[in-house]
């Protein structure tokens, strides 16, 4: 399986520097005009395309992709409980990207709930679409999720070394 994972396009929050999480934000002009550019750097025919059930996905989604979006809610963004809303500048990144940590306070989801269902996810689509071109349209946390669980990572490994900017185009061969 070739598979495409995208970040969705900017917001208005993403332009304030605000934490987004679970709350259903809309792209911004220029956030389409990002996925407009992601549709050209997409190398292959894309078979299925599977997005967060949140609007600036599914809407980034939409306008990468010609045929109908699938939805999947395993693949949503990590939810941030207490913290969404407020200023990335003040959420401890760190805190929250400790694997062996692993904290959940504030309502926020851990990161091994998020790795357990980003799990849960790949090894199902391997299973349907093996021999398929399938793009990913999702979220900075989920994202981030997703490339370790596929690439493998070691609960002492910096989680946060990957950077996905909105619209990043990750390739991966499953």
């Amino acid at each position: 399986m070739i598979l495409y994972i995208v970040r969705h396009g900017k917001t208005l929050w993403n332009e304030k520097g605000l934490l987004q999480g679970q709350t259903d934000i809309d792209l911004t002009e220029f956030g389409k005009k990002q996925a407009l550019l992601v549709k050209n750097k997409i190398e292959d025919k894309v078979d299925i395309c599977i997005s967060s059930p949140l609007k600036r996905a599914v809407e980034t989604a939409t306008i990468i992709y010609d045929g109908k979006v699938l939805i999947d809610d395993r693949i949503i963004e990590r939810g941030f409980g207490d913290l969404e809303g407020k200023e990335l500048a003040k959420y401890n990144a760190r805190l929250y990207w400790d694997y062996k940590l692993n904290k959940s306070d504030l309502n926020v989801e851990s990161i091994k709930d998020l790795f357990n269902r980003c799990q849960n996810f790949i090894d199902d689509i391997k299973q349907k679409y093996s021999d398929k071109v399938v793009l990913i349209v999702s979220h900075g946390a989920t994202v981030r999720a997703l490339n370790y669980v596929i690439q493998g990572f070691n609960e002492n490994d910096d989680l946060l070394k990957l950077d996905v900017p909105n619209c990043a185009v990750f390739k991966y061969i499953v």
